[in-house]
């Protein structure tokens, strides 16, 4: 079970928000994968991601698969919240897999 979001365009400057988090607090695994050819910024907020105002934000540098554990053992990275991302320096492609 789970949920696949593939966002092709991900503009820059212009984040995303995505639900990443598993129904009923069940454990899993989460997929964030760049393919694009530039860097993309995750936040919990949509100020946290925007150009003008970003400062408390993670880089998924281009070309990079990040794989997290799900857990009430390990934590959540947004149990009951969205996260924002966004592309700099150009647009990039986001995949996104919540496997539960």
């Amino acid at each position: 079970m789970g949920r696949i979001l593939r966002i092709a365009t991900l503009a820059e400057n212009d984040p995303k928000m995505v639900d990443c988090s598993t129904p009923d607090g069940r454990d899993g695994k989460l997929f964030l994968n760049n393919t694009g050819s530039n860097n993309i910024m995750v936040g919990y907020d949509r100020s946290d991601v925007l150009a003008a105002t970003a400062a408390n934000f993670f880089t998924i540098e281009a070309g990079i698969l990040l794989v997290l554990d799900i857990s009430s053992e390990v934590g959540y990275l947004s149990e009951s919240s969205s996260l924002f991302f966004s592309a700099t320096g150009g647009a990039s492609t986001l995949e996104v897999w919540v496997a539960y």
